[in-house]
């Protein structure tokens, strides 16, 4: 599938989105990711494929790669994406992934460690986009309170869904099993999402288990070569 660049956006500090516009039109689930392939000039040991989550709804038609950029080391691949001009091709497979809402109207904690909020502002997006009551408690972790990614967007959704709620971790403000199971007592019968960092992903599916917890009640969504929040 070849998906043809229509512009670059800064978004935050070190953060970028990429917007492409699909040769052929393109369906997919909010919270679904797509393995890219671009290949480029002396490739690092990384290689010239990535996943990345579709940080749009399916309602905007275009996909969109959010994604931190580092000012001071950074992929062949991520320099490659970079110098990318509109009109220019990355090719890619069909989406994929089961990091979705089975089931809108039942209850879900969000948890995200920074650029791991991608899957969660494409799902959101989508179910303020239709309208939808949107049942979630938020738990954002970042390292400090500066650009933190889709701030503005996620509390302008928020003032619109009174059953949507955020609360921010900072710094060494962390979301520990204490935090994990007082949400889960507000809600009835939630179901916990995990997005981040792989090491912070695995920490949580243990902490999980060990609170209890099957399978029916939590998903796991890790990015693979981000350290921890």
């Amino acid at each position: 599938m070849k998906l043809r660049l229509k512009e670059q956006l800064s978004e935050f500090a070190g953060t970028k989105t990429f917007v492409f516009e699909p040769e052929e039109p393109v369906t997919w689930q909010a919270g679904q990711y797509l393995h890219y392939f671009l290949e480029h000039p002396n490739a690092d040991e990384r290689g010239t494929e990535r996943w990345f989550t579709i940080a749009s709804a399916p309602y905007e038609k275009a996909v969109k790669i959010t994604t931190r950029i580092s000012p001071d080391h950074t992929s062949s691949f991520k320099t490659a994406l970079q110098a990318l001009k509109p009109g220019d091709e990355i090719n890619s497979e069909e989406p994929k992934g089961k990091f979705v809402l089975d089931d809108p109207s039942r209850d879900g904690i969000f948890v995200s460690g920074g650029i791991g909020i991608t899957p969660y502002i494409a799902i959101l997006r989508q179910l303020d986009h239709d309208g939808s009551q949107i049942n979630i408690e938020l738990l954002y972790a970042n390292r400090d309170d500066k650009d933190i990614p889709f701030r503005a967007e996620l509390e302008a959704i928020a003032a619109r869904h009174p059953n949507f709620h955020i609360t921010y971790f900072i710094g060494e403000h962390k979301i520990d099993r204490q935090v994990l199971e007082e949400f889960g007592k507000k809600l009835e019968d939630p179901v916990y999402y995990i997005s981040g960092p792989e090491p912070m992903v695995e920490a949580f599916e243990k902490t999980l288990k060990e609170m209890g917890l099957d399978e029916e009640h939590y998903k796991l969504d890790f990015f693979p070569g981000y350290p921890a929040e």
